[in-house]
């Protein structure tokens, strides 16, 4: 969900800025809320995450149960690798409530933590009856059949409601040191001071998403048009970790159209989309949709971070058989003057061996960009024109082998074709699920490294992390984040989920942070170079747990203690970062 998302370590940059850049503004080109705990449950705000899986629930009987799950999967149309998009989702039920046999379809949504992606429960009831006709308020149902105006097999027009509310208290934000951390940051309402937060920021938060959207099968052809247009209300109250006082906002929130071609068989799926969306490669490693946009300073919304679509997105994303390409050109700012302006050119190659293994190899080209990589000497190298991101990635279960355990990896290397540059970044992790005790409980380890710049070398070597981010996965820490840029970054992740009811998950994770240079030039100015490799740790909890169908709740509270590098660069005295929040979200 939109509320809990997390923004990815470069987000420190708002502090007064992470890479240099030619023209103003905030470098490092990420720009998102900074905030909380992480899950992608609920469907508009699930918006542009990757399907990890797609699970089939069926109750009652029909004449065609036996083969009822082929079809149903068939008109559905979702399927893993493939980016979640609400209208479709809710076209591809009317499709499988045409369906002899149903009597109702619907599907749920649920984080899948041990990836980062989203799994999808398609949840069908059964009947002898005849399917229904058309539902939606324009079919007779009036207010009850609300927010779809109309839906049937072939076709969808529904308004798009959804929202969300959250209380946040920080204790010595910023370790106690805002005036180090954000001093010159255009965030802040006085730059020259930075934020005066004190020992505490207590604020309140609200937004509310609407539209339309609308889904038609073209004829009797295998082909389908897509579209959404949705504006956003948000609003701010309190004082924040950067600016004190009211602000609201109203603004065009997402614009975009797209066209689907399923072949009969099921067996290919072609889906081209344009416009104003949300986009994340895999698990947000590399780009996520919340590290595009700003939900910061002047604009309210720096926890519950409601805005995630890029500005400009041109994408397509095809599935034939075990095969997956999500292919992508990314333009996510052309608004704020203070964020990176980068485009992103790229694509992905995934082969499933089956739902618990797969492989993939990524690609990703920045064709312009006015972002600059700063060195303790001398002008900048060169920017991040010309990057080259080549990644592989593999994950692998079996639970015939060893039930419970799964292991995942990816290594990602750096180029510029404009100068010399070699950077890499990677992560190892392994869990376990005990899928058969009470509460279902993971444990999980996962070692990220990102490199640094070496000045003794010609090559530039700080690796640059583009869009990482990505629910809980990729901030690392909600907020030893908010001040810990990605690069240079040595992190240890020991995590524990608890699942004590449907849909409700308890999740504590701990970080340990290290830096693998003292040359940090690129991150937060005040952590420009650090006395040493200790950047720290944290501990966060985080409850996800919905309240009947169309509310969900998150609760969040976290400690981050300031490694030897922090109290050293702040002269001392820095406290340890606590936050605790409470949100609800809203769907319909």
């Amino acid at each position: 969900m939109r509320g809990w998302r997390l923004c990815l370590a470069l987000l420190v940059s708002f502090a007064a800025g992470a890479h240099a850049q030619t023209g103003p503004g905030v470098a490092g080109g990420n720009a998102t809320g900074l905030g909380a705990g992480g899950t992608g449950d609920v469907p508009a705000l699930a918006d542009g995450a990757t399907i990890t899986r797609v699970d089939l629930e069926l109750s009652g009987q029909s004449p065609s149960r036996a083969a009822f799950p082929a079809s149903a999967r068939r008109a559905f149309g979702l399927a893993p690798g493939l980016p979640f998009d609400p209208i479709v989702a809710e076209a591809g039920l009317g499709r499988v409530r045409a369906l002899a046999g149903v009597e109702s379809a619907t599907y749920r949504l649920a984080p899948d933590l041990a990836t980062g992606g989203l799994i999808v429960t398609l949840v069908v009831g059964l009947s002898t009856a005849a399917p229904g006709g058309p539902s939606g308020m324009f079919a007779g149902q009036g207010i009850a059949g609300f927010p779809a105006l109309w839906r049937d097999e072939r076709s969808l027009i529904t308004l798009i409601a959804n929202g969300g509310f959250g209380v946040f208290s920080d204790g010595d934000p910023w370790f106690g040191k805002p005036a180090s951390f954000t001093r010159g940051s255009p965030l802040v309402s006085d730059p020259a001071i930075g934020a005066g937060t004190g020992a505490r920021a207590t604020w309140t938060e609200a937004y509310t998403e609407f539209g339309l959207g609308a889904a038609s099968q073209i004829l009797d052809t295998p082909f389908y048009a897509y579209g959404a247009v949705t504006g956003l209300a948000a609003a701010t109250a309190g004082r924040d970790i950067f600016r004190d006082g009211t602000r609201t906002s109203l603004e065009l929130n997402r614009a975009y159209a797209g066209l689907i071609y399923a072949s009969p068989d099921g067996g290919l799926r072609v889906n081209a989309s344009f416009g104003k969306q949300s986009f994340t490669l895999d698990d947000g490693f590399l780009i996520a949709r919340f590290t595009q946009r700003l939900n910061a300073g002047w604009l309210p919304g720096v926890y519950l971070s409601p805005r995630t679509a890029a500005d400009l997105a041109a994408l397509l994303n095809v599935r034939w058989g075990s095969w997956v390409f999500n292919g992508f050109w990314l333009e996510p700012n052309r608004s704020e003057t203070i964020l990176s302006r980068t485009q992103l050119l790229g694509g992905s190659l995934r082969y499933e061996f089956n739902p618990r293994t797969r492989v993939t190899v990524e690609t990703i080209y920045v064709p312009s960009s006015n972002t600059l990589y700063p060195v303790p000497n001398g002008p900048p190298p060169g920017g991040r024109t010309g990057l080259l991101t080549l990644a592989a990635r593999i994950r692998w279960a079996d639970p015939d082998l060893v039930p419970g355990i799964w292991v995942e990896g990816a290594f990602a290397h750096q180029t510029n074709v404009n100068f010399p540059m070699s950077a890499s970044a990677g992560f190892a992790q392994i869990g376990y699920l005990a899928r058969d005790l009470p509460w279902t409980p993971s444990l999980s380890y996962r070692y990220a490294a990102f490199s640094g710049d070496n000045p003794a070398t010609r090559r530039y070597e700080r690796f640059d992390t583009l869009y990482s981010g990505g629910l809980d996965e990729w901030l690392q820490g909600i907020t030893s984040g908010k001040v810990l840029s990605q690069s240079n970054r040595d992190v240890q992740r020991l995590r524990l989920n608890l699942s004590p009811a449907s849909g409700t998950n308890v999740t504590l994770d701990w970080f340990f942070n290290q830096a693998e240079t003292r040359n940090n030039l690129g991150a937060t100015p005040v952590l420009a170079r650090l006395a040493s490799p200790d950047l720290g740790q944290e501990w966060q909890l985080v409850l996800r747990m919905p309240i009947g169908e169309k509310l969900y709740f998150l609760g969040v509270a976290a400690i981050a203690e300031p490694g030897a590098a922090i109290r050293s660069a702040v002269g001392g005295g820095a406290g340890n970062w606590t936050t605790l929040q409470a949100q609800l979200f809203w769907n319909f």
